[in-house]
């Protein structure tokens, strides 16, 4: 295994630590989600270097344009999940993402029963760092700005990636429409 793809398989491991201490910290405390937000940081940044390595040093494998885009949905769903829970954001947010995550994922499997792959694309990129971007932010401000039943301000930048969301998919949908249509 090359070293993106360890990065890559690093991600969805320190997934596990972070649903943890972000769970724990609303009866532990700031510590705790200081070191979910740490974890994030580490993880968000592996999403990185991946890339950058695996370009660089010309180590793309097919692994990696699978698990990479992968990684980051299982990363990312889990904060949205538990943001959920923990009313930072409404549920429907959280919905809408994984609702695009589960149909790309599809669209993926079905070209790659056809021999192909297709690697993520810019604005999938842009969503990806923009909820990671945001993720961040939620996990910063905890509880400090929560007001009534959510987490307003962040709910209301959380707008940002979730139409990034919305607009990747369908981007996603119309270039890859012929492999939906030929398997309906």
């Amino acid at each position: 295994m090359n070293l993106p793809n360890k990065l890559t398989f690093t991600r969805i491991i320190l997934t596990v630590p972070f649903i943890f201490f972000l769970q724990a910290s609303e009866q532990h405390g700031f510590i705790w989600r200081l070191i979910a937000f740490v974890i994030f940081v580490v993880a968000s940044v592996t999403d990185f270097f991946d890339g950058y390595i695996a370009r660089k040093y010309n180590l793309i494998s097919n692994f990696g344009i699978i698990m990479d885009p992968l990684a980051d949905k299982v990363l990312v769903i889990s904060a949205l999940v538990l943001f959920v829970k923990l009313d930072y954001i409404p549920a429907w947010m959280s919905i809408v993402v994984i609702a695009r995550e589960f149909l790309i994922s599809g669209i993926r499997m079905l070209a790659a029963a056809h021999g192909e792959v297709i690697p993520a694309g810019k604005l999938g990129k842009y969503k990806t760092s923009s909820q990671m971007i945001v993720t961040l932010l939620i996990l910063l401000t905890g509880p400090a700005v929560k007001l009534g039943k959510f987490h307003f301000p962040m709910m209301y930048l959380m707008l940002i990636p979730v139409v990034l969301t919305i607009w990747s998919g369908w981007e996603y949908s119309v270039k890859a429409k012929h492999y939906i249509l030929n398997n309906i």
